[in-house]
């Protein structure tokens, strides 16, 4: 009885197959390690050029808006400088008005006293004259009798109408002088507010450099740390290139 023998032809498709799952099995933890540092460093890569991009973006606006403020900041500043001068001239002129005024005060105080020292000594006929003078009276109804002094009734009206006006005067330059105080408080109170102000536009001025080298410092750093996983993410896709190579040979593909 003969035996008929059938003999099994492998094709070198169906090897390489073979070869191919079995060193996948033997191998599927470098595969999927490689896989997920391919996906892991280009999504990670992905992740930090967007951020990149959102933060130039944010900075560009705080740019402007800082470019904007220092705009603002400027003309702020020049309208408190022409205001500052125009308030300097005027306190200059009042100043020199004040010194003015308070000489001739000094003046008129000096003269009175003088005046009043004289008086005590003038004869009688003179300081009849003198009284009739001061107490805006006619000159006849001030008279020497003897070693008196007669006032008639109408110059003694006219006399005592001119002396009601000092208490008034006395009263006015008291007030007046009140007035003059207040207003040399509030004058120092505007010096120092102007002071502030500028401090103030200064220390704006400074916030505002400040903020903008923030902005670009976040920038380089938000930058260089892109460039540094796209270097990580090259290496690491060159390493899986390597291996993906290394597993291509092995395979015999």
């Amino acid at each position: 009885m003969a035996t008929t023998t059938t003999a099994t032809t492998t094709t070198p498709t169906s090897t390489a197959t073979t070869v191919t799952k079995s060193w996948l099995l033997h191998h599927e933890r470098l595969v999927i390690v490689a896989l997920v540092l391919l996906v892991g460093s280009w999504g990670l890569g992905k992740y930090l050029d967007a951020r990149a991009q959102a933060t130039e973006a944010r900075a560009a606006t705080a740019e402007q808006a800082l470019v904007d403020q220092k705009a603002q900041n400027a003309q702020y500043a020049a309208s408190v400088a022409q205001l500052t001068q125009q308030y300097q001239q005027l306190t200059a002129t009042l100043a020199a008005q004040n010194a003015s005024l308070a000489a001739s005060i000094a003046s008129r105080q000096t003269a009175q006293a003088a005046q009043q020292a004289t008086d005590a000594h003038l004869p009688l006929s003179d300081l009849a004259t003198r009284l009739a003078t001061l107490g805006q009276a006619p000159v006849t109804d001030v008279s020497v009798v003897g070693n008196q002094i007669e006032v008639t009734q109408p110059g003694a009206v006219a006399i005592v109408q001119t002396l009601e006006t000092i208490p008034a005067l006395q009263a006015d330059l008291k007030d007046t002088t009140a007035i003059l105080g207040a207003t040399q408080a509030a004058k120092a109170q505007a010096d120092t507010l102007i002071a502030g102000q500028a401090k103030e536009i200064t220390g704006l001025n400074l916030q505002i450099t400040d903020a903008d080298k923030a902005c670009k410092t976040e920038i380089a750093a938000v930058k260089a740390e892109a460039s540094r996983s796209k270097r990580k993410w090259f290496i690491r896709g060159f390493l899986a290139g390597v291996l993906g190579g290394l597993w291509l040979g092995h395979a015999g593909l």
